[in-house]
């Protein structure tokens, strides 16, 4: 044999012995090297705004004011909103008043909470409570307490401004009635 065909079959052994190493290299992994380093962590986001929570006023107002015949405001009564949204006005009141009752005559008034802010003092647009005395009851005077409840829908952003109101009618020459003492409370709740 001559050097030639020597040189050609070792070509061929080493061609075969190179292609077993690689399938070898390609089948068999070796072992997972060593875990890299963590990241680091991301800043944490701004806070958002605050959600739609409701919003709650109160007022005690102890101070007298009388009841005229006319729709006349209880001095003192209003609560104050400043609202960024539309939404619902939800207001209750309790209301003691200072009466003088004369027998023989039946006094009664009629109060309510209003939107001082957007209405004129209306008893017949707002739900209203009636103390009243009956005609037979003795001369002096005397302390009913009411209980009133009214919803405000409100379509804009705004301040509002509510409180009591209150009229008079019936009664003696002599008869009066005053706002005596009231607790307000108020709870907004945005659209």
């Amino acid at each position: 044999m001559g050097l030639g065909q020597v040189a050609l079959i070792l070509g061929v052994v080493a061609l075969a012995l190179g292609g077993a190493g690689l399938a070898i290299a390609l089948t068999h992994a070796g072992p997972a090297g060593p875990t890299g380093p963590t990241g680091n962590t991301g800043t944490t986001g701004l806070q958002g705004p605050p959600g739609p929570g409701a919003t709650v006023e109160q007022n005690f107002n102890a101070g007298t004011t009388t009841i005229a015949g006319v729709c006349t405001y209880y001095e003192g009564s209003n609560l104050s909103f400043n609202v960024t949204t539309p939404g619902t006005f939800v207001l209750s009141a309790s209301v003691t008043l200072y009466l003088y009752h004369t027998s023989g005559y039946s006094p009664y008034e009629k109060i309510s909470l209003t939107n001082a802010s957007g209405s004129s003092c209306s008893q017949t647009g707002d739900l209203y409570a009636v103390p009243s005395l009956a005609s037979g009851e003795p001369t002096g005077y005397y302390l009913p307490t009411v209980s009133v409840v009214q919803s405000f829908v409100v379509g804009s952003a705004g301040t509002y401004t509510f409180g009591l109101a209150g009229i008079a009618a019936g009664g003696g020459s002599g008869d009066f009635c005053d706002f005596y003492y009231a607790g307000v409370v108020g709870v907004f709740y945005p659209s």
